[in-house]
């Protein structure tokens, strides 16, 4: 499921605590109906039933679903980066840190430098001092 993109995600403070039809929050966000019945909705987004059969999702519960999700997803896609990795700027990734010197060490930190070992340029890594 693909939650919300970077505008939308913006678009997410203007809900305010009382009923939207899934419609009106469809047109807040610029998204399609059927995104918020065959996505949100069946993916756990809260949502009230009334006698009628009528769908209501209050505004500040969808927002709050919605930036949960978007934060477990983060988790999941990008856990945290082991000690001997470095982040690649120029191969934009994860590499390994081949035989990492320290560069700079002052305060309660390092740094550590190393050498992509794919794009052969200068990877910089910041540690903590413990």
């Amino acid at each position: 499921m693909n939650l919300l993109s970077r505008p939308q995600i913006m678009k997410l403070s203007r809900l305010l605590y009382m009923k939207y039809k899934p419609s009106e929050i469809a047109e807040i966000l610029d998204i399609g109906v059927d995104v918020v019945y065959q996505n949100y909705l069946k993916n756990g987004c809260p949502f009230e039933k009334n006698e009628k059969g009528n769908i209501w999702i209050i505004g500040t519960y969808f927002r709050e679903w919605a930036q949960n999700e978007i934060a477990e997803r983060k988790k999941k896609a990008n856990p945290p980066m082991p000690e001997n990795q470095a982040w690649c700027m120029k191969c934009n990734k994860r590499v390994l840190m081949v035989n990492p010197k320290v560069i700079y060490s002052g305060g309660n930190r390092e740094i550590l430098q190393s050498i992509c070992p794919l794009c052969v340029i200068k990877v910089n890594r910041a540690r903590g001092i413990h």
